[in-house]
């Protein structure tokens, strides 16, 4: 009597289940006869941008980066691009704050990467809100910005680390941010950051002083000394540095402007008043507050 064998499978074990919802849109943008025109943009998963908006009389595009779902949870990731042709000019916000959520121990990440490219004589604003670290988080930050002959730029990136409003702090977690400037092929500004939830890093004085926002301001424009000591001064008179510190550097052609403090209030409308007091000396025009900070 024949022993009945065991069946063996030859099919390859299933792999285990991932989660993931990526989304990107790369922007390509143009002088065309008085103004910047989004000549494309190319896009997939939830990040869209509706229309242009003209609000400055030199043609000055103005864009409002769209995320429905508002934050990332683990496996998800954002890239946001943008080509600026030679002549270009546009300023790129958010209608609100992005959010790394609480990874709940996975080892996935979750992260965005912003890069724009800028061609000679263009000129690009990238004001987003602020990204909030949830406790718990895995996240990854990065923004490159490949700037090409004379071309400019005025950013910033705002990280606020927790929720303290809501009573949940950030006890928990991680997230690395980069930050990077070329021109030419050259480093015009490198930095790497980690965020790490009870690290000497996040409590001692050398490092964020258990401080729930960081900030960095960079922009290709060049100011005197007594015209950031001027800044300083402002800012004291504003009323935003009773929660915070403030730190404005020109270091060679770039001018860097710091916050750590415990106020993302203060902080945003600190980067807005040096946006406004430095954009004439930027690329020679007054500031056109986005109307969606407003709403």
């Amino acid at each position: 009597m024949n022993a009945i064998l065991p069946k063996i499978s030859t099919l390859p074990a299933k792999p285990a289940p991932t989660r993931e919802w990526l989304a990107g849109i790369d922007l390509l943008l143009a002088k065309r006869y008085q103004r910047t025109a989004l000549m494309s943009s190319k896009h997939f998963g939830p990040l869209r941008v509706q229309r242009p908006f003209y609000p400055e009389p030199d043609g000055c595009c103005h864009i409002y980066l769209l995320h429905p779902p508002g934050g990332l949870v683990i496996g998800d990731n954002l890239h946001i691009g943008a080509s600026l042709q030679q002549g270009a000019q546009a300023l790129i916000t958010t209608p609100s704050a992005g959010k790394l959520y609480g990874a709940k121990g996975a080892s996935e990440k979750q992260g965005q990467q912003v890069e724009f490219n800028l061609a000679a004589d263009s000129c690009l604003e990238w004001l987003p809100q602020e990204t909030i670290i949830f406790d718990g988080a895995n996240g990854s930050l990065s923004t490159k910005v490949n700037l090409t002959g004379n071309a400019q730029y005025f950013g910033w990136d705002i990280i606020r680390l927790g929720r303290v409003a809501s009573g949940e702090p950030f006890n928990t977690g991680t997230c690395e941010q980069r930050l990077q400037l070329w021109r030419d092929g050259l480093p015009l500004f490198i930095e790497k950051t980690k965020f790490e939830a009870s690290s000497n890093m996040h409590r001692e004085k050398w490092g964020l002083q258990n401080a729930n926002t960081c900030a960095t301001l960079t922009a290709t424009l060049q100011l005197t000394r007594d015209r950031i000591d001027e800044m300083l001064e402002a800012l004291a008179q504003l009323g935003v540095t009773n929660a915070g510190e403030w730190g404005l550097t020109q270091k060679e052609s770039l001018f860097i402007a710091r916050y750590l403090g415990n106020s993302i209030t203060d902080c945003r409308k600190g980067f807005e008043f040096i946006w406004q007091q430095t954009r004439m000396a930027f690329n020679s025009k007054q500031a056109e507050v986005p109307r969606i900070w407003r709403t």
